[in-house]
């Protein structure tokens, strides 16, 4: 536990990437104070000039705000090795992190926005917080891995590999197309939530979809199903971080369609049971063009 006592609040939330973050930052800074929503920090704060950035950038990220706190690098060999050790290590380092910026900004709710919780810091922090509640932020399986294809980032940057042992999902790997891979960790998220939730005794946790981020009535009662005081959400167009960042937008295709089939086809009965979104979800008639 953090030398200072429970006195913070401390959400998590858990999903693939890729789903909304940014909006949810948005709607939890308007709407919920108190709270403090950290979106993917340890940001690289920059501060030379601007054709030294790459350089800075490179510097910061392994020596300052490094990819470990991050949640990359050694946190992902780490949680293949299943070195609990190291992972409560990088948890508690975040954890002072959190608890001075709460205090510098006279917060007491920790809201984490980020994709690398799940990815192996959960298992430093299990170990540390006597409590915790969890967001599922969950889009689309197939926007969601166009998403990623579009932006054109290395998988393994951000994640360990299908076939790892450490896995809920453990699948050979060898044979698969590129967004085989988004989808994979698509699952894996999902899937992690339910056993972080089973484990822990997680009693506040809530799924939001990335499609509910622009509907005020589901983004009040998950507020209230956190426990959190909050202003009355107004409906409000939805954060698109591709186009800001001159990225085309996400658009699924028939080859899409055919790869989610080829990939779920992978899946066990009991893998495709414990998946629950998938009970309902039917790709061809979502995505019909």
């Amino acid at each position: 536990m953090s030398d200072t006592g429970p006195q913070y609040q401390y959400i998590f939330t858990v999903t693939a990437g890729r789903s909304g973050q940014g909006s949810l930052t948005d709607l939890l800074r308007r709407h919920v104070p108190g709270c403090y929503p950290a979106f993917e920090e340890p940001a690289v704060n920059r501060r030379l000039p601007a054709f030294l950035a790459n350089y800075e950038r490179r510097f910061r990220r392994r020596f300052v705000e490094t990819h470990e706190l991050l949640g990359r690098g050694r946190v992902l060999t780490a949680f293949d090795r299943g070195d609990d050790a190291y992972l409560e290590k990088i948890a508690r380092r975040r954890l002072r992190m959190a608890e001075r910026i709460l205090e510098r900004q006279g917060a007491h709710i920790y809201i984490d926005v980020s994709k690398y919780f799940a990815r192996g810091l959960h298992r430093g922090f299990t170990r540390i917080l006597p409590s915790f509640a969890l967001i599922r932020l969950v889009r689309d399986p197939l926007l969601n891995m166009r998403s990623f294809l579009n932006r054109g980032k290395n998988f393994e940057l951000d994640n360990n590999l299908p076939d790892r042992v450490s896995n809920i999902l453990c699948l050979d790997s060898a044979d698969f197309e590129p967004g085989e891979f988004y989808l994979w960790a698509w699952c894996e998220m999902y899937l992690r939530f339910d056993q972080i939730v089973a484990d822990h005794g997680v009693t506040r946790a809530v799924e939001i979809r990335t499609d509910d981020l622009h509907n005020p009535e589901r983004i009040n009662a998950a507020l209230d199903e956190l426990g959190l005081s909050h202003t009355l959400v107004a409906a409000r167009p939805p954060v698109n971080t591709n186009i800001s960042q001159g990225l085309r937008e996400t658009n699924v295709q028939r080859r899409d369609i055919d790869l989610f089939q080829r990939f779920t086809a992978r899946l066990s009965a009991d893998m495709k049971r414990r998946i629950t979104y998938f009970s309902d979800y039917d790709p061809a008639r979502l995505h019909a063009s």
